[in-house]
């Protein structure tokens, strides 16, 4: 991607009119991200619910109200991703570590995700149809370390897509819940995962 490269010009007018929805009644709609962590516990956790309660921690999540979105917003669901949370980490040779964690929670517990929307169902679908969002990229010069070091991120190529084709209205319950087959044995104690949904959200002018 290059920068400055491709841009155009507006008059004042122009911006005006692009600025300004045509009546009063009318809503802006922005691209967004509406992202909620929940933790998976080793060996003790086989289903986690997402969305369903706000958190006072905005880094954990920005729904402003448990299980729906406030009045008057709406939520054209594009993109739907999912991100493991985890610190990279050092451990002694035959030591599992992070990349194992990402691969229990991912394949070997058989996990699956469901979208719900007053009281619909979407779903059961694979985990693995969730595709992350982005991650550190690096190297490590591992020649005089007596330990070996892993990172791991979910997939980055493109995953679920429902192309707006599905819309949460305001004041209408919804959730994703993601279920596993049993509880994973993780090398991690705590596993946080974060579910985001992306889409064109319209919402009050202020």
């Amino acid at each position: 991607m290059s920068f400055g490269t491709r841009f155009k010009t507006a008059s004042r007018a122009q911006l005006r009119r692009m600025s300004t929805p045509p009546s009063g009644a009318s809503p802006e709609a922005i691209w967004h991200q509406f992202y909620d962590t929940q933790n998976y516990l080793t060996g003790a956790t086989t289903n986690l619910v997402f969305f369903a309660a706000p958190n006072a921690d905005r880094t954990l999540t920005n729904l402003e109200t448990g299980g729906q979105l406030s009045d008057p917003q709406w939520l054209s669901i594009y993109d739907i991703t999912c991100d493991f949370l985890t610190q990279n980490t050092s451990q002694a040779a035959g030591v599992l570590g992070e990349l194992n964690d990402l691969s229990l929670l991912l394949k070997v517990g058989r996990p699956t995700w469901t979208l719900t929307i007053s009281d619909k169902n979407y779903g059961p679908y694979s985990l693995t149809t969730l595709h992350g969002t982005g991650g550190p990229v690096g190297a490590i010069d591992a020649g005089t370390l007596a330990v070996g070091i892993q990172y791991a991120n979910n997939t980055l190529s493109p995953g679920w897509n429902y192309k707006g084709s599905l819309i949460i209205p305001p004041k209408t319950s919804f959730r994703i819940s993601v279920a596993w087959s049993a509880a994973q044995a993780t090398t991690l104690a705590t596993v946080p995962i974060r579910l985001s949904l992306f889409g064109i959200l319209s919402r009050r002018v202020v």
